[in-house]
Formats: structure tokens, sequence, C-alpha cells
């Protein structure tokens, strides 16, 4: 079963998540966090598949806080789900990266995780495949 942290500064948005996600069949919301120090905490002792943070939040610059789930949480997926809509948010992340970025849009973040999921699973099959048969040429997971 797929585990997810939510990670916002705004304790109604975190309480909205969790009630929609939580609804998703097959997920678990495993924890939430409010701050980038809470965030990169909470990675490293839960472990979630997937982090749903916003891009903005108090604490640690969200470049840093990326970069530190990526090195210390290396399994951890991370979604942005952000109410700004631009591309550079959108291009910063990605080169931060930042897996997804979805506007604040139930659907749009929904199908971001569903996609992030989906690619970590083929990533983990692609690995295995590779353990039995070695392949010249290691896998690689292409940004949306």
């Amino acid at each position: 079963m797929p585990r997810l942290l939510i990670a916002d500064d705004h304790d109604g948005t975190r309480g909205i998540l969790k009630v929609l996600l939580q609804q998703h069949p097959g997920w678990e919301v495993c924890g939430e966090a409010s701050t980038g120090e809470e965030t990169l905490q909470k990675c490293i002792e839960l472990k979630p598949d997937v982090v749903v943070k916003d891009w903005i939040m108090p604490g640690m610059d969200s470049i840093e806080l990326t970069r530190q789930i990526a090195k210390l949480s290396p399994n951890t997926a991370i979604v942005i789900f952000s109410f700004y809509d631009m591309p550079e948010l959108i291009e910063a992340a990605k080169a931060a990266g930042v897996h997804r970025v979805a506007t604040k849009n139930i659907a749009s973040l929904i199908a971001a995780i569903e996609d992030v999921l989906r690619s970590s699973a083929n990533r983990l099959l692609r690995l295995t495949e590779s353990a039995t048969q070695p392949s010249p040429d290691p896998p690689t997971e292409k940004l949306h």
C-alpha cells in the first residue's frame, strides 16, 4: 500500500488533503508536516513512497529541502502541490529533483501521485529485471 506524507504550512490544507487522499483506494497517509525541517525529518523516519508538499513553506528553502529529501530518502517521490501555476516554478522544481508539479486542484494532484507511483513501480521492475539480465544502458526516468 503506497504511503504518503503531506507537507503544508496551513493546517486546513493539510486536513483537506488528508481526507481526500485517504479516500483513494489503497493509499495511506502516514504523516503530516508543517515546516521544511519537519518534512525532512518525517521523510527520514517514515520513509513514505510520496511526499506531497507545498512549494513555499517556513524554514528550509524548498530547493534545499527537495535536494535533502532526494539525498536522505532516495526512494521517496516528491510531488509539489502549489497554488502557483507558473512555468518558472515548474522548471525550478524539476531542476531541484521534484518528480511532478500539480496545481492546487485535486484532480491534478491525484494524477501526479498516480504517475509517480506508476513510475516508481516501473523503475523497481526494471531494476529487478536488470539484476537477472544485465543491460548496457541504465534505466532512465523522464520528468513530465
